[in-house]
């Protein structure tokens, strides 16, 4: 994960490794063949070479770019005769164009020939014919990057000081949606409103040694329910009860014994994602992100109904980093 883009030198090694593939085998004791950039010139790729976003799980997290090269690149070829020479050119030539679909899934966007001159001999020590040709290159490299976020946005506060700043008038909110931070500061808990289907759940995490031991509990329940909500002791039979359109309950519950147990119930959702340093040892945290299917999904018809996720304290007893998001179907 780039954390700033490639060098350039990272990118021309790149296309000219890939154009050295066509390059025909060595022979001694003839020079080995080439390919080298004659001229090469910068440009943009959308804006802030920005080709689009990738998610791991639900998270948008990853900024999806690319730089392109418009060059002009050498191939050198050698051959013990004027008539080879040529041969050998128009064999690589011919393999190049017959593989213009595999080059322009490999960043290949032009590919043209430019110039090819006769071959010319080169006397001792070479004693050889060399034969070159010039070929118009578009070249587009792809690679991902975070644009150096140190977190996600999970929580938004807001403060309206109408009269006087920190007077008695003054007004505090805070702004979610369905994601929720959970950290070894606080963790609060996630709660999904109706009208919404929640299909399934997705996390971000980073647990740089030992998991936080608190209980995770999750709780389909509605405004007015009367009394504790019914237990389950597994989420099959938890979901079984409270999911689909004829659930027959409304104000149940499930717990995990512990916030593994909880992530255990997920699934890999992709390659981690480097967000900050949490542990401060100077190294980029990596993030996994994982994600678990509620099936059928969780039907939360009114507004009044809701799915909450609560972590047993109120912050980690270790240092670890939980992003959570209820996902819809």
């Amino acid at each position: 994960m780039s954390s700033g883009g490639p060098s350039l030198d990272q990118v021309v090694t790149a296309m000219l490794g890939r154009l050295d593939d066509y390059l025909p085998p060595p022979a001694p004791p003839l020079p080995e063949p080439s390919v080298s950039v004659v001229s090469m010139n910068e440009r943009a790729v959308g804006l802030g070479n920005r080709r689009g976003t990738e998610t791991r799980g639900s998270f948008a997290v990853v900024a999806l770019k690319g730089i392109r090269l418009d060059s002009l690149v050498r191939f050198q070829l050698w051959a013990a005769g004027p008539a080879q020479a040529e041969t050998a050119m128009t064999d690589l030539n011919s393999r190049l164009m017959a593989d213009r679909d595999a080059m322009w899934g490999a960043g290949f966007l032009r590919l043209m020939l430019e110039v090819t001159p006769p071959a010319d001999y080169v006397p001792a020590p070479v004693d050889a014919w060399r034969k070159q040709a010039d070929y118009r290159v578009l070249y587009e490299y792809h690679y991902q990057d975070t644009d150096g976020a140190e977190s996600l946005i999970a929580r938004i506060p807001i403060h309206s000081d109408p009269e006087v700043r920190d007077s008695l008038q003054r007004e505090t909110t805070v702004v979610t949606d369905e994601m929720i931070r959970w950290d070894n500061e606080a963790a609060p808990p996630l709660v999904a409103r109706g009208r919404f289907d929640v299909g399934g759940l997705s996390v971000l995490t980073f647990i740089p040694s030992t998991a936080p031991s608190g209980t995770v509990t999750l709780t389909r329940t509605f405004d007015g329910a009367v009394g504790s909500p019914t237990v389950y002791l597994t989420l099959a039979t938890f979901l079984a009860a409270v999911a689909g359109p004829d659930a027959p309950e409304r104000h149940g519950q499930v717990t995990f014994a512990s916030l593994g147990d909880f992530l255990a119930a997920f699934s890999a959702a992709g390659d981690p994602v480097m967000l900050g340093d949490w542990d401060l040892d100077g190294v980029p945290d990596s993030y996994q992100p994982r994600a678990l299917a509620l099936e059928p999904a969780i039907q939360l018809p009114g507004i009044a109904d809701r799915l909450a996720v609560t972590y047993q304290a109120t912050a980690f007893d270790q240092v670890a980093v939980v992003y959570l998001r209820a996902t819809r179907m």
